[in-house]
């Protein structure tokens, strides 16, 4: 009996073999990030899902009853007033200025309005008031105007008042001044006042060239600026010219449009030229004439000068001088 056929084994993978290598366990280090990278993404989430859902039901209280949303905001009262300024007023004038009431909430004060009440003064040239939440504070930070000249100002009937005017025109009561120092101001004539429907005053026209000049003046000649008593601009729209009434010379003309210190330079000139020659009374020195300035004597007085060309004589009985 011939032998049984045999028979040949199935075909073997390379999977059939037995892999002697375990797997390789996670480091500590690899498995706390991946945990951490797990809270990470579920607490983002979670944040998302939350501020969606506080989201809606603050839009569900808006649409039904906004009124719940405003009121614990415009209950916080107002606790105080934090002002500062550049200038010299001072609290007392801001809170009888603004005059808010003693229940006045911080959501409930019209700041335009109490904007509008600040610049009525026309000291106050600009003014930023806002809200602080911290200490439920009003915080008003403002600029003031800085006078540079006064005038007797009168509306209709009303008592003649002093009024300040800054360089910008604008004519103002003034509040916590210096009374020495708004003395040592000069006055201003040849002016007109225009009222506002708001009571104010419409800006004077020339005073930023008058401001130039006293500041010019007070910085090069000022034992002579500090006797100047009357500044006018009674020729400023025509000849655009300002006329200076001091102590010393009563009638001093500059040109609005030539620089001022070198008409000052021309000024200093003369007045000292003529204290070389006994300081004759000078009754009116015009500057805005070019290069040969007319200068008027109060009386005819006789001079040796040591320059000829720059007094010549003049037998009217008042003399002018050219320099």
């Amino acid at each position: 009996m011939p032998p049984p056929a045999s028979i040949p084994p199935s075909a073997r993978s390379w999977k059939d073999i037995r892999q002697g290598v375990s797997k390789r366990a996670m480091p500590r280090e690899g498995r706390r990030r991946m945990w951490l990278a797990s809270a990470k993404f579920a607490l983002g989430c979670a944040v998302v899902v939350g501020c969606g859902v506080a989201f809606l039901a603050v839009y569900q209280v808006w649409q039904s009853d906004p009124a719940r949303l405003k009121e614990p905001v415009k209950a916080a009262p107002l606790q105080r007033v934090a002002f500062s300024t550049d200038g010299v007023l001072d609290r007392a004038w801001v809170d009888q200025t603004l005059a808010l009431p003693r229940n006045a909430s911080l959501m409930g004060l019209d700041l335009a309005a109490l904007e509008r009440r600040l610049l009525a003064s026309g000291q106050v040239h600009s003014v930023v008031l806002r809200r602080r939440f911290a200490d439920n504070a009003l915080v008003v930070s403002a600029q003031e105007r800085t006078p540079v000249a006064r005038l007797m100002g009168q509306a209709g009937g009303d008592t003649p008042r002093e009024l300040l005017v800054a360089r910008d025109g604008v004519a103002f009561a003034g509040s916590g001044y210096d009374p020495a120092a708004l003395a040592r101001l000069p006055w201003l004539d040849g002016i007109e006042l225009k009222r506002t429907a708001d009571r104010g005053f419409e800006p004077i026209p020339g005073m930023e060239p008058v401001a130039q000049l006293l500041a010019a003046a007070g910085a090069l000649v000022p034992e002579l600026a500090g006797g100047w008593q009357v500044v006018s601009l009674a020729r400023y729209t025509s000849d655009e010219e300002i006329i200076v009434h001091s102590r010393d010379v009563p009638e001093i003309v500059f040109d609005a449009q030539v620089s001022f210190p070198h008409q000052l330079a021309k000024l200093a000139y003369i007045v000292e030229s003529l204290h070389t020659h006994g300081d004759p009374p000078l009754a009116r020195v015009d500057l805005a004439v070019g290069n040969q300035v007319p200068v008027e004597l109060r009386e005819a007085v006789s001079l040796q000068p040591t320059r000829p060309t720059l007094f010549p004589s003049a037998p009217q009985p008042r003399p002018r001088r050219d320099f």
